[in-house]
């Protein structure tokens, strides 16, 4: 998938986490979402799905992940669990429920500070070689995005 080319249907962070937000249900669980250039430098597993629905990937433009995030994201899915990756060249979803393991700063490194484990992993991952940034969801409807491991956007809506 990372050789996915630019095209007009690509769109941030941001938009999407905004997109998602108008469109979440009661039972919403949370969200996570990678966009990427590469993967290379991102550890990551697909993380199991036990029961029904499956989704054809990759699935292209803001409307449609919008849809399959909406649906995905409610605690009565399987697929709310984990981050979802979006290409940020191509705005292709192109991963589901996905475990990433940011490297962990070194001694001589600050250490960077965030509140919460999912919080944590963005703020880390967002520093990885390849991610363009990562936008949180939280059930108390608070979005954050993470670029180059900062904080860029806290907004509850």
């Amino acid at each position: 998938m990372e050789t996915l080319l630019t095209s007009p249907q690509a769109f941030s962070a941001e938009q999407l986490v905004r997109h998602a937000a108008a469109k979440l249900a009661g039972d919403f669980a949370g969200l996570g979402v990678v966009f990427y250039d590469s993967l290379a430098a991102l550890p990551h597993l697909q993380l199991e799905v036990v029961g029904d629905g499956r989704f054809d990937l990759p699935v292209v433009g803001l409307q449609a992940i919008g849809e399959v995030l909406a649906r995905t994201a409610r605690r009565s899915s399987p697929w709310h669990d984990g981050f979802h990756f979006v290409h940020a060249g191509s705005g292709a979803l192109t991963h589901l429920c996905q475990f990433i393991a940011p490297p962990l700063p070194g001694a001589a490194d600050a250490a960077p500070r965030a509140g919460g484990a999912r919080h944590m992993t963005a703020l880390l991952a967002s520093k990885v070689a390849g991610v363009v940034a990562i936008g949180l969801l939280t059930h108390e409807r608070t979005a954050s995005i993470y670029e180059a491991g900062r904080l860029t956007l806290s907004e509850t809506f």
